[in-house]
């Protein structure tokens, strides 16, 4: 009967087997307590080859170990219901091996359980089994504050950015009071106005401040390659992203955003142009790494303020104002430094 309370416990606790395989775990076993020196060196051989088939990390250097996994052999011995404890009957496991798992930083006993046998082979069906129990309370203590291998791209305290930039609509609207009203998309050539309007492809190099784990801040610098009049003078331009992550998966992350951009020099073309735009998008990633990410940026940009432009001389007025909208698009790569602990965790129980 008690063979099979045994059967059923380790039955109930081997569902527990795959809750943490983890190589960034590392354990240490110290020396085998027993009587008999072939128990001590088959059990730590034994054992050894079982916590690296767990996946776990062994370490001889205990200084170096999260955990530390004791074995003791003992004689098995019964306790009769008059008081007295004898040796078991030949027919009855003899040997009793207690496992215990200890923190190696509190040196705090966490569990322990024990297995009877009479021969070492006896072991080869458990053993592993074994492993599996006592490291299953593992996710609850050690890792609650650490972040999943598999989540660490989306769960970084850094991130620097780089992407190539691109309007893929300029809308510009003239003032009704003075040109009727009305818009001109994309446009390259206006009849009316001198210079050409054309859109500015990009790069642009950043750096995101995660600093919660559903907002972050990225601080970018904008260098626009292609100038209004198709010089291709550099426009470079200073932008700020708050940003609010949504991650909804392990293998993707959305994250829409208010956005302020500023431009620190514009071409001569311009009569004047707007130092200030703000507008929002929203930026989609996937995982390109263990710390980095592939993503896609779609933003919408208003201009603050009118752009004026010098008209061509055969016409009046002589300058003309109008408003300018950008919806761009951006293709890039950024990697993050230092993982957040305690933010995104993925615990499989």
């Amino acid at each position: 009967m008690g063979k099979c309370r045994l059967l059923l416990c380790f039955m109930f606790i081997s569902s527990l087997m795959y809750a943490q395989v983890r190589e960034d775990t590392f354990i240490h076993l110290p020396a085998v307590l027993s009587a008999r020196p072939d128990h001590a060196a088959f059990i730590r051989e034994h054992f050894s080859a079982e916590v690296s088939a767990a996946n776990y990390s062994l370490t001889d250097n205990i200084n170096g170990a999260h955990f530390l996994i004791r074995f003791e052999v003992s004689n098995n011995m019964i306790l009769y219901e008059d008081g007295v404890m004898d040796f078991p009957p030949p027919d009855e496991p003899q040997f009793l091996l207690r496992l215990s798992l200890v923190n190696n930083e509190t040196s705090e006993e966490m569990l322990s359980f024990s297995y009877p046998f009479t021969e070492l082979h006896e072991l080869y069906d458990f053993s592993l089994t074994m492993v599996y129990a006592a490291m299953a309370n593992v996710p609850i203590t050690r890792l609650a504050g650490m972040i999943d291998e598999d989540d660490r791209w989306r769960n970084q305290w850094l991130y620097i950015r780089f992407s190539l930039d691109y309007p893929v609509v300029t809308t510009h609207m003239l003032h009704p009071n003075e040109h009727g009203g009305y818009f001109i998309w994309n446009a390259t050539q206006v009849q009316a106005i001198f210079h050409k309007i054309a859109a500015n492809p990009g790069v642009t190099i950043g750096a995101e401040v995660q600093f919660l784990d559903y907002m972050s801040a990225e601080f970018g610098f904008v260098i626009r390659l292609g100038d209004p009049d198709a010089s291709y003078t550099f426009i470079p331009g200073l932008g700020i992203q708050l940003k609010f992550p949504l991650k909804p998966s392990m293998h993707y992350m959305i994250e829409p955003y208010l956005s302020f951009n500023s431009v620190a020099n514009t071409s001569q073309s311009y009569e004047k142009f707007p130092w200030a735009a703000v507008g929002g998008g929203v930026q989609f990633g996937v995982k390109g790494g263990d710390t980095g990410a592939f993503f896609a940026d779609i933003g919408f940009t208003y201009h603050i303020g009118d752009v004026v432009t010098r008209n061509n001389p055969e016409y009046e007025p002589r300058f003309i104002n109008y408003t300018r909208f950008v919806v761009g698009i951006g293709i890039g790569y950024k990697i993050g430094f230092y993982d957040r602990p305690g933010h995104g965790i993925n615990i499989v129980e």
